[in-house]
């Protein structure tokens, strides 16, 4: 049996769709799978059992990387063809059954839709194969004894991510909070390309209390880092869905994103989000306002302390 199953160029969405593919194959454990997805999500999947092929989805002008996408494809004899994207090269592929996903209106989170897409009543847990490889890298990146905080202070897009100079004063009060975070550490996390804007933040904190993972080589040793930390905090993005998807104590931090789709899934999730219908938060986004400086530190605090 072959399945495809073409997910999202983006981390977070395809994380999302983890779930589901962690169900496909407990259901058909036996099948060969070929995965298509954008490159920054393709290490996820490098562990998945049964991995035929990874496909990866450079964008190219005039969409021609679906085109490309189609041709890599359009030979192979599909059992089950699943298409998170929607897009329109799934229909003249050779497939004995097609899932394609259209648009919708629910409000739901985007785990429960995707589930009912597949004809699931109950949504799964959403998945990241990890091996021993990776996490004794993690050992040794972040060797046992301290209490671990790791924090995601930027995002793909800039109006949601919550000040750096908020980010500062909670981490203060996180290494002030010996009982609850005894010998705590701070985890940075991002990619290096975003490096120069998180100067503002390393600079309010003591560097003996933080620990620079900013730029790690591979999103899978990034994955094994979030693991030990007692809790992650950051802004609506794809780490945050990873830390969730891991069963880390995840508080998103949420303003212009709807929470109510796009909110963490896990075991142990929480958010704390600007206190203005997203009408409103969206009007003043669109009139230039920084909308996430109206969720202050003292409720990230709050909803921290109760969510522990």
């Amino acid at each position: 049996m072959k399945i495809l199953f073409i997910t999202s160029t983006y981390l977070g969405d395809a994380i999302l769709s983890s779930g589901i593919l962690s169900h496909l194959l407990k259901k058909y454990p036996h099948a060969k799978i070929t995965i298509a997805c954008g490159p920054v999500p393709a290490p996820l999947f490098e562990g998945v059992p049964n991995l035929e092929h990874l496909l990866i989805i450079e964008k190219k002008p005039l969409s021609a990387h679906w085109i490309k996408l189609w041709a890599q494809c359009l030979f192979t004899k599909w059992d089950l063809a699943v298409d998170i994207r929607g897009t329109f090269l799934t229909y003249f592929l050779l497939a004995s059954k097609r899932l394609i996903w259209s648009p919708s209106k629910a409000e739901d989170l985007r785990v429960h839709q995707l589930a009912r897409f597949i004809g699931l009543s109950k949504t799964p847990p959403n998945k990241i194969w990890l091996s021993g490889a990776f996490l004794k890298k993690a050992e040794a990146l972040l060797p046992a004894g301290p209490t671990y905080v790791a924090l995601s202070p930027a995002a793909n897009w800039s109006k949601k991510c919550w000040p750096l100079e908020s980010y500062g004063t909670l981490a203060k009060y996180i290494l002030g909070q010996s009982k609850k975070f005894p010998r705590a550490k701070l985890v940075i996390f991002g990619t290096e390309a975003q490096r120069k804007e998180m100067h503002p933040l390393f600079d309010q904190l003591p560097a003996e209390k933080v620990v620079d993972l900013m730029g790690l080589p591979h999103l899978l040793t990034v994955a094994a880092c979030l693991k030990p930390c007692k809790v992650f905090i950051g802004n609506d993005s794809g780490l945050m869905h990873l830390a969730a998807a891991l069963d880390v104590p995840c508080l998103g931090l949420f303003g212009p994103s709807p929470h109510t789709i796009y909110g963490p899934w896990g075991k142990k999730t929480a958010i704390a989000r600007v206190n203005l219908p997203l009408e409103e938060i969206w009007r003043r986004v669109h009139k230039g306002e920084e909308v996430m400086s109206l969720l202050s530190v003292k409720e990230v605090e709050k909803v921290l302390t109760q969510f522990l």
